[in-house]
């Protein structure tokens, strides 16, 4: 692999543009060496990494952290980073060496190679390992690009978390805040054919998360904190009204996608394509409310979603 095959991968032709395009590369064969040494039946691909990967490949932003959820509910998620963790640390592949920082209970993987922008230091991304997802995760092929044939053998399908569970859990951070990148993966969910996205079962489960976002919840093994920062009940006024530029807290989406987005236009295709998350059920106007009181509906309304995993939640 040359510098060339990276410029060409690259989204711009930047210093920012380079450096995402060397991580992306040092993160597929993270991934396959992930694969192959078992470790990833452990844990499920989320967010705007896993949307580039396994459903838009080329026609979708760059995104330089990965993120993961422990994939069973029953699995201990400290055991499960550790062994992420052992995998990353000290590894050779290809021509990058990786590294695992801590920090303030913060890991960051750091790449080390001769094909980085930086002769400063090496590049870095945050990685999050999350709890459980309360759908079954799936596998996904890889969306071909060209530079997978540098690669020197066949990528491995990945364990992800299930579209409508990404895509709410996108849809739950943009009623915290406003970051440009979700607004953008969730444009692209929308605008792009055969997806086939259950709009009901997206809706209930953003409902939910906001609920849990505020107040928690936990099983045997698993735990989702509150509140998180910003959190507040489930709006969905926030989905009617268009959103101004001014209002999004991250405009370097433009350095990750090619052409850059105008933030105007992005939050008015927000809008319009995500009106019927206002379209609330009875059920979902409960819960909508985000009244602690109301825990024994949420209870019950995760229990009824498809495959019952979230059983015994307190």
């Amino acid at each position: 692999m040359t510098l060339g095959h990276v410029l060409r991968h690259a989204p711009a032709q930047s210093p920012q543009g380079r450096a995402a395009a060397v991580i992306d590369i040092a993160q597929d064969l993270l991934l396959r060496h992930l694969s192959e040494r078992g470790v990833l039946t452990l844990a499920a691909f989320k967010g705007g990494t896993a949307l580039r990967k396994v459903y838009a490949g080329a026609a979708g932003r760059f995104s330089t952290d990965p993120d993961f959820a422990v994939a069973a509910l029953d699995d201990d998620p400290d055991a499960v980073i550790g062994l992420l963790v052992d995998e990353i640390d000290v590894t050779r592949l290809g021509p990058f060496t990786y590294g695992v920082e801590h920090r303030r209970n913060r890991r960051t993987i750091v790449y080390a190679s001769d094909l980085g922008p930086d002769p400063a230091g090496p590049l870095r991304s945050k990685i999050d390992v999350g709890p459980p997802p309360w759908l079954a995760p799936t596998e996904r092929p890889w969306v071909d690009v060209a530079i997978h044939r540098r690669y020197g053998g066949p990528l491995p399908r990945l364990p992800v978390v299930d579209l409508a569970e990404n895509v709410a859990e996108k849809i739950a951070r943009l009623n915290r805040r406003s970051p440009a990148r979700d607004a953008y993966d969730l444009v692209w969910v929308a605008r792009t054919p055969g997806l086939d996205l259950d709009r009901a079962l997206v809706r209930r489960l953003a409902v939910l998360k906001a609920w849990v976002d505020l107040h928690g919840l936990a099983t045997g093994h698993a735990a989702w904190s509150a509140p998180l920062p910003g959190a507040r009940p489930f709006a969905p006024d926030r989905w009617l009204t268009p959103r101004k530029a001014r209002d999004f807290d991250d405009e370097a989406i433009g350095l990750l996608t090619v052409p850059p987005p105008d933030l105007d236009d992005l939050g008015v295709d927000l809008s319009r394509h995500y009106r019927w998350l206002a379209d609330l059920g009875y059920d979902e106007r409960v819960v909508a409310q985000g009244r602690p009181q109301d825990r024994d509906l949420v209870l019950h309304l995760l229990g009824d979603l498809p495959g019952g995993r979230v059983t015994g939640a307190r």
